[in-house]
């Protein structure tokens, strides 16, 4: 239930982005479920304007951490390229789970996924990203109105999916008012699992708020408390 467990975000086709964000990123979030408070993180990006990385890091808090304690530890390397972040590396380990991974080998068109002791190799798309590296496209290559397919990996399988804009808002957050884009995943009939995405535009379109919704109904709200910039 932490906040790229929770999450699957959107890619949508866009100009390239003439100003990339702080060469470092500090973002502090707080996972919630109604007035449930549930969970904390820290996500930090570090990029030199052609190399970046992501190191995800979150953890449960309080009555959800007696009940059931997690800890979660993400991080994603790769290539900023003309068209936005390009992975390479992606890894995960969490508390009482198979570390997972994945390896994009552009040139050949192939990633490799790791769960645990079982590894395959599988096509690899275009507009394909890990969970931590998707967090963070918008930042290098700003959305558009243009709907186009998007496949997110967290180490054991390949998935894709489609996204819509739903517009401006203000959205309220520990920090203020913060002016948005807003994003919601295109659900089929039979899809009962919700994804939205809010997106700050003074913040170089970091993702200020993430919501998931599971089967049962049951919202998750991964909402910024912090940002830093170096």
């Amino acid at each position: 239930m932490m906040r790229y467990a929770l999450m699957m975000l959107m890619i949508l086709a866009g100009p390239t982005w003439a100003v990339q964000p702080p060469q470092r990123v500090q973002m502090d979030f707080v996972v919630t479920s109604g007035a449930m408070h549930l969970g904390e993180g820290r996500d930090v990006l570090e990029h030199d304007g052609k190399q970046f990385s992501v190191i995800s890091e979150s953890k449960t808090v309080g009555i959800a951490a007696f009940f059931y304690k997690m800890n979660i530890r993400r991080e994603s390397r790769g290539l900023i390229t003309k068209n936005g972040l390009r992975p390479l590396h992606f890894e995960e380990d969490r508390t009482r789970k198979p570390k997972r991974a994945a390896d994009f080998d552009w040139d050949a068109k192939l990633i490799k996924l790791t769960d645990g002791a079982k590894v395959e190799t599988v096509p690899l798309p275009d507009n394909t990203f890990d969970q931590t590296s998707f967090a963070y496209a918008f930042a290098f290559r700003p959305p558009s109105d243009e709907i186009l397919p998007v496949y997110l990996t967290d180490g054991r399988k390949l998935s894709g999916y489609k996204y819509q804009i739903i517009g401006k808002e203000k959205l309220k957050t520990p920090l203020g008012d913060l002016e948005t884009v807003h994003f919601q995943k295109i659900q089929e009939a039979d899809d009962k699992r919700g994804f939205e995405v809010w997106l700050a535009v003074e913040h170089h379109y970091l993702p200020v708020q993430i919501r998931f919704v599971e089967k049962d109904g049951t919202v998750l709200d991964s909402t910024v408390t912090a940002i830093s910039y170096q």
